[in-house]
């Protein structure tokens, strides 16, 4: 499944891949100007909007491999954080303060 959003500086992308058990869940950003990305899935306020304590360590990674219910989960609740325009605003404040802090990936998209 695939959920695309527009913001004002920055896409977002919601993957989820579907396995037999498990499914692979990634939200990434997308800069407008550079097309460069970082998956956000760890990102503090991508996490307290899903309900996800940060201190849990099977969602420290960028990208996370997670029962296929939990995964059904929490993609409908990442899409309705990339669907309310006033979250998305503020989810680009937070992507904006880890850039900053270095915390980008930079894959660059073709």
């Amino acid at each position: 499944m695939l959920f695309e959003a527009e913001g004002k500086e920055y896409n977002f992308a919601l993957e989820k891949t579907d396995g037999e058990i498990e499914s692979c869940l990634s939200i990434l950003a997308i800069d407008k100007k550079t097309k460069l990305c970082s998956s956000i899935n760890n990102l503090n306020f991508v996490l307290s909007s899903l309900d996800i304590s940060y201190q849990n360590y099977r969602f420290a990674d960028s990208s996370w491999t997670l029962p296929n219910e939990l995964a059904d989960d929490l993609f409908y609740k990442a899409r309705d954080l990339l669907s309310d325009r006033a979250s998305l605003l503020l989810l680009e404040a937070h992507v904006d303060l880890d850039r900053e802090k270095g915390e980008w990936e930079n894959i660059c998209l073709q």
